[in-house]
Order: C-alpha cells, then sequence, then structure tokens
C-alpha cells in the first residue's frame, strides 16, 4: 500500500486522498477548502445563480455535455476557470443545498397550514413564514422564482463559510446582517452597530493582483465611512470557527462602545462649534450696534 502525505497540511494520507486538478494529492479537509474557496470564487464573480438554477433544472442527472458547455461559459463569461471533475463535486453540493431547502419549504407549508394561513393575497418567505411586503415578495419572485424574506435572500447569495460565521455570531446575540452592501461593494458580514465589515477570502484574494487592487479599493471606500475591516481565509473558518465568533463578540462590545463614544463627541463637538458661532454673532451684532449709537450720539 503506497502511504501518502497531503501536499498543503502535510497529514499523512492512510486510506483516501484526491487530486487537484493540478495534481496535487490533499486529504479530504484538504480537498474540501480547495471546492469551498471555487464556490466562493463562484459566488463572488456572481455566477452562483447560474450553477444554482443549472442544479435546480437537472437535479436527477447532470448531462455531460451540458456540464462541458457550464465549464466553457463559467471560464468565457465569468472568467473561472473550473475542471468537470470540481464542477461535477460542486453542482452535488447545491443539489444537498437544494434538497434541504425543499425539506424546510415542506415543514414550512406544513406549519402553516396549522396556523391557517392560507390567505392566497397574503405572502410569506417559504422558509421562516414571515409575512412579506408586497415589494419585498415582488422581488423575491423575479430574482429568484420563490418567495423570501431579506435575510434569506441574503442567504441564498452567502457563500457557505459566511453562513457558518454569521450563524455562530447570531448565536451569541450579535445583531449582523449578511450580503450587505455599501454602494460600493458587498461584504460578507456586517456589523453596523459597531462598524465592522468581515470578508472571508479564497487563496485568489491574496494570489490574483487584479483582486488585491480591487480589495484595496474596496475597503479605502469603507474606511471613508468609518468602517473597520476584517478579514479571514477560508481554512481559518473551518479549523477556528467558534473561537473566531467568540473572539468577535468581544470585539463587538468594544467596537460598539468606541462607536457610541466617538458619536456622542462629534456631537459635543458639533454643539460647541455652533455656540462659538452664535457667541460671535453676538459679538459682531454687539459691535454693529455699538457703531451705530456712537454714530447716532455724533449727530
Amino acid at each position: 500500500m503506497k502511504i501518502f502525505n497531503c501536499q498543503r497540511c502535510d497529514k499523512r494520507l492512510w486510506t483516501s486522498y484526491h487530486k487537484l486538478p493540478e495534481g496535487t494529492v490533499v486529504c479530504n479537509d484538504c480537498y474540501t477548502i480547495f471546492l469551498m474557496q471555487t464556490l466562493d470564487k463562484i459566488n463572488e464573480n456572481q455566477a452562483y445563480d447560474i450553477i444554482y438554477n443549472f442544479v435546480e433544472k437537472y437535479q436527477k442527472k447532470f448531462p455531460h455535455e451540458l456540464i462541458k458547455e457550464l465549464t466553457r461559459l463559467l471560464e468565457l463569461k465569468y472568467n473561472i476557470k473550473v475542471d468537470i471533475v470540481t464542477l461535477n463535486e460542486i453542482l452535488y453540493i447545491i443539489k444537498n443545498k437544494i434538497e434541504k431547502e425543499e425539506n424546510i419549504k415542506k415543514l414550512a407549508k406544513f406549519e402553516r397550514e396549522l396556523r391557517g394561513k392560507d390567505d392566497h393575497k397574503t405572502h410569506y418567505c417559504e422558509i421562516c413564514n414571515i409575512k412579506l411586503p408586497k415589494s419585498e415578495f415582488d422581488y423575491s419572485m423575479d430574482h429568484y422564482g420563490k418567495p423570501l424574506c431579506l435575510t434569506h435572500q441574503r442567504e441564498k447569495r452567502a457563500s457557505p463559510h459566511a453562513l457558518k460565521l454569521y450563524d455562530a455570531l447570531k448565536k451569541r446575540g450579535i445583531d449582523c446582517e449578511l450580503e450587505s452592501f455599501d454602494e460600493f461593494k458587498h461584504f460578507d458580514i456586517t456589523i453596523k452597530n459597531a462598524k465592522l465589515n468581515i470578508g472571508i477570502d479564497g487563496e485568489h484574494h491574496s494570489l490574483d493582483p487584479n483582486q488585491i487592487h480591487l480589495d484595496l479599493m474596496r475597503d479605502e471606500e469603507a474606511l471613508k465611512k468609518g468602517y473597520a475591516i476584517k478579514r479571514y481565509t477560508l481554512r481559518e473558518i473551518d479549523e477556528n470557527l467558534e473561537s473566531i465568533a467568540e473572539t468577535l463578540s468581544h470585539v463587538v462590545d468594544n467596537r460598539i462602545r468606541k462607536v457610541q463614544n466617538d458619536e456622542y463627541l462629534n456631537l459635543s463637538e458639533k454643539k460647541e462649534n455652533k455656540t462659538e458661532h452664535g457667541h460671535k454673532q453676538d459679538k459682531k451684532h454687539e459691535t454693529n450696534s455699538s457703531k451705530d449709537h456712537k454714530g447716532l450720539t455724533k449727530l
């Protein structure tokens, strides 16, 4: 029996291993990270809906010729180079996600029936049963083909690693948003009351010069608005999820106090400036009045 070491983490491989497209031999954990990195890149390059819709359409079986066409589409239009074996693995990851969503959808329908929510003019998120405003319902149907609240619309766009950290933060009572948009870019997670953006990045964020340049420009825009940025790698989320979430919970508490203190100081400074401006106006008025009085005395 031939024994390998994982060429990424150096773990001893006794039984099963995987080969990456370039031939690198890796363990199961490193292969999963590789797949998640590829999936995150698909998501970042706005091709996730294409993959998702492909899986929904061909759930039973993925035709080989169409998978080849899909790889060509990803490479030519979305600048994502992925081999057929890797794409197949990603398709099955999304297939499992869709099956889970379908099960939740059935349970949500059962729950609505039990609660007597049968008004066809009223629309509910098919996952959490929250009532949807018409505008939210219309947007969801146009973009996702199903009724989803804003939270679950964002979850549909979010990467698997962002969802893991988001859930871990929510369990700790942290008010955060997935896939928030700041008029310049999407951030994986935003904690608004702490003015903190969190990015979870694949390897290309550190190796691709164009991606690095784009990230720096986006971060500069966020900093101008007073937001701090913290970035994690996919591996860090996989290996230290709970520790990261716990650490962030303490950081968020400190950031909230800082933001509140900064806002108080800014408000105080504005009041002082306003008062100082008022005093200057009063002095100016007194000077003018004095001049007028002297003029009248001479007359």
